[in-house]
């Protein structure tokens, strides 16, 4: 048998070469707050949705945001334009739990795709996570598990608990409560409200919270 070895293109290499680098890099949402990409991220709590859009804000592209039609129909454009462009979110309204993962499966295997955000009440088991991680890993997007309701042992990277503060408006105590990759950790973060500033998210250690 004869083995014919042929050059892959240079358009082709130059493709893979940067989904290799997209699934390296990490997200930076502010500081130490980095999110990997090609990897899902639970968000537990009740400004979950808020870090949600805060870590999207930081990517570039579209943002496909998937969920029951009465959770995804309540993100209103006009609160969303205090951190990103509205027209960036494609919505997926789905009428069942299985529609809502099946959604953002397909959502995270495109390489299109800048952040997948999946509103469940109870988060992935062990099997769906996997099948959103493998999705992941081949589109290289940042996929985010929001949860309303109870936790399970999961594939996820990281799991975050994200509660308003009393401290200012939008402002919130971002807890990082498991790391695949690290340590725990918490953060006081506060949104900047003006456009464009360099540092959109101050963020500062929060040892107490």
């Amino acid at each position: 048998m004869e083995m014919v070895s042929k050059k892959i293109p240079k358009a082709l290499s130059r493709r893979l070469e940067t989904i290799q680098f997209r699934k390296r890099e990490d997200l930076v949402v502010a500081g130490p707050v980095r999110l990997s990409k090609g990897r899902i991220h639970e968000v537990t709590g009740e400004a979950a949705d808020l870090f949600a859009v805060a870590a999207a804000a930081r990517t570039s592209g579209p943002i496909i945001w998937t969920g029951l039609a009465r959770s995804v129909c309540s993100l209103a454009p006009t609160a969303l334009q205090s951190f990103l462009d509205p027209a960036r979110i494609i919505l997926a309204m789905c009428v069942s739990r299985t529609e809502i993962l099946w959604a953002a499966e397909q959502a995270l295997r495109s390489p299109v795709s800048a952040c997948v955000v999946a509103e469940l009440g109870d988060g992935p088991d062990l099997r769906e996570s996997r099948r959103l991680q493998i999705a992941a890993e081949e589109g290289g997007s940042i996929g985010l598990v929001l949860i309303s309701g109870r936790t399970s042992s999961s594939a996820a990277e990281t799991r975050w608990r994200c509660e308003a503060s009393s401290e200012a408006d939008l402002a919130w105590v971002w807890t990082l409560i498991k790391n695949r990759k690290g340590k725990p950790g918490a953060w006081r973060a506060r949104w900047n409200r003006k456009k464009d500033a360099q540092n959109a998210i101050h963020l500062v250690s929060a040892t107490a919270a």
